[in-house]
């Protein structure tokens, strides 16, 4: 992947129509999330289905837009989710890749214990 980890990963709490290009996604950035998409962090959306995601980030020279579509299974659920949650790069390689990322009932990310 061409994005920087160094940046922050955001996972948005609702689910979003994967009719959504880019322009689109941008304004959910700006205007439901609160958060600006050039900073460079990276913002991740799942569908209803769960069968796809959409992550948009800001590279420096323009916007990127990587949809991912899963073969067998889900992505995880996000019915608990409440607000933007912040993730690193290995739950985010875990969550595209169909695993599961612990969350609470009141729908905050629990930490990974190494």
């Amino acid at each position: 992947m061409i994005f920087d980890p160094q940046y922050p990963i955001f996972l948005y709490y609702d689910y979003v129509d994967m009719r959504k290009g880019h322009n689109t996604l941008a304004q959910v950035v700006t205007h439901q999330m609160n958060m600006e998409l050039i900073s460079g962090s990276l913002f991740l959306f799942v569908s209803k289905s769960r069968k796809a995601a959409k992550a948009i980030f800001f590279d420096g020279n323009g916007v990127v837009l990587i949809h991912k579509k899963i073969e067998r299974g889900r992505f995880m659920s996000f019915d608990n989710l409440k607000e933007v949650t912040e993730i690193n790069s290995n739950e985010l390689s875990l969550i595209l890749n169909g695993g599961q990322i612990p969350l609470s009932k009141s729908g905050k990310k629990l930490s990974l214990k190494r």
